[in-house]
């Protein structure tokens, strides 16, 4: 069983042919056992005959037929498996993304290939079968407006705030490393609560907020609530240490992502770029702790702990995220976009 994977050449090293991807992923997908992904019946038998390709399987109850890419984004694939696990390796591996556009010049495919390879695996990424562990403790929430064409290619003037007419993301992260985002219409409570409440275990956590009145309400049914005020330059308060620092630094994530990597983010997949970015937080680890001190302008002398995060291995991100991809479908649509069976 590979349990490291390096780089894409060290990929092609370990599976010598495309049976050596299709039987790594049946141990990740079918670690418990072969199902069947039509009806869910764990009794199959493989077809070995001449006319039959590698890996296809037959349900005994449904008499249907199956491999390991059916009912996935993979599914009806033409391309070799290790081309996928290779696509898979370069978005978990790529700190703030990367583009079709660099995908397809590494993979040797076209452009359009490697834009739905890329979609197909932010699909696996998607929770919605709330696999993810509630947010719990100290948890910070925090909202931006992010996507939109570049100003200099509009060539309009995107005024700040509400007026910009971009889509907005609502963050909360706790500070055990977890996170969670979501587009949303406005900033107002009956529209951030429900999505909050879906998010934390219960009421018992200790809410960090900015300023906005927003958040007043939510915060009356915490344990407690902290706020930081940014318009009078609060942006930390040692007492109580409150500071949305972790939620921002989420936030800063999807900007880097949007000005060094995509440039454009539209409403139709914002979400599904979230889903990448937010899984990649996620899925790190603690590597060490380092000691910060400074002095302030006041001259009091200040300590902070910092934790140091680095992801989780490779291999470890694919158990992850293949065993839940059963399920989970997409498709080309007529207009060679994407759609959802």
């Amino acid at each position: 069983m590979i349990t490291e994977l390096k780089s894409i050449p060290d990929i092609w090293k370990r599976m010598p042919s495309e049976t050596h991807a299709r039987r790594f992923l049946e141990g990740i997908i079918w670690s418990s056992g072969r199902f069947c992904p039509h009806c869910g019946s764990v009794s199959s038998t493989a077809l070995r005959g001449r006319t039959c390709r590698p890996g296809l399987y037959q349900c005994r109850d449904c008499r249907l037929q199956f491999t390991v890419t059916t009912h996935t984004p993979m599914h009806s694939t033409k391309l070799d498996l290790r081309l996928w696990i290779c696509a898979m390796f370069l978005v978990l591996t790529s700190s703030k993304g990367i583009s079709s556009v660099v995908m397809a010049r590494l993979l040797g495919v076209n452009q359009k290939t490697a834009w739905k390879m890329g979609h197909a695996i932010r699909e696996m990424m998607d929770d919605r079968n709330g696999d993810l562990l509630p947010l719990e403790g100290i948890v910070e929430v925090d909202e931006a407006y992010v996507g939109g064409a570049p100003k200099s290619l509009s060539g309009a003037y995107n005024p700040r705030g509400k007026g910009c007419g971009k889509p907005m993301v609502f963050v909360a992260a706790s500070r055990d490393g977890q996170a969670r985002a979501k587009v949303v219409s406005d900033d107002q409570r009956v529209t951030l609560e429900p999505v909050l409440a879906a998010w934390i275990v219960s009421d018992d956590i200790t809410l960090m907020t900015d300023g906005s009145t927003s958040y007043l309400g939510i915060g009356a049914t915490m344990e407690e609530h902290h706020r930081v005020i940014h318009s009078q330059h609060e942006y930390a308060n040692p007492e109580t240490g409150a500071h949305v620092n972790t939620a921002e630094a989420v936030i800063a994530q999807v900007q880097r992502a949007l000005v060094g990597v995509y440039h454009n983010l539209g409403r139709k997949h914002l979400q599904r770029y979230l889903d990448e970015i937010v899984w990649r937080w996620n899925h790190r680890e603690p590597f060490r702790e380092m000691v910060k001190q400074w002095t302030t302008k006041a001259g009091v002398d200040r300590e902070r702990t910092i934790t140091i995060w680095k992801p989780i291995p490779v291999v470890d991100q694919l158990r992850v995220l293949l065993r839940g991809a059963v399920g989970k479908q997409m498709r080309r649509s007529k207009d060679f976009g994407l759609c959802w069976p």
